[in-house]
């Protein structure tokens, strides 16, 4: 089974912060960024900027189903999620 272990982070190409995105089925993605501005807390204080997931405690996390139409996409955005939470996210999206 696919876990937070399995993200590799890459700096963010629009903020200062990290990113990652790991596709859990097929076409089904989770979305993972931590950085400034964003709904995540960590070393750097509550939506600072962010160079290591080291230094992450909690993340914004996003769902995308790209099997839905352009017109139908609804990314499920939640924010302050835990690695323990993104474990948990990535089970339910499995299990769908």
């Amino acid at each position: 089974m696919k876990t937070f272990k399995d993200l590799v982070f890459k700096k963010h190409k629009v903020c200062k912060g990290i990113q990652a995105s790991l596709e859990i089925k097929p076409n089904v993605f989770i979305s993972v960024v931590a950085g400034e501005g964003m709904y995540r807390s960590g070393k750097s204080g509550v939506r600072g900027a962010v160079n290591k997931v080291e230094d992450v405690s909690s993340f914004e996390v996003a769902i995308i189903d790209e099997n839905l139409p352009d017109d139908e996409q609804e990314w499920d955005v939640q924010g302050w999620c835990s690695r323990e939470d993104i474990d948990k996210l990535i089970l339910t999206e499995i299990n769908k």
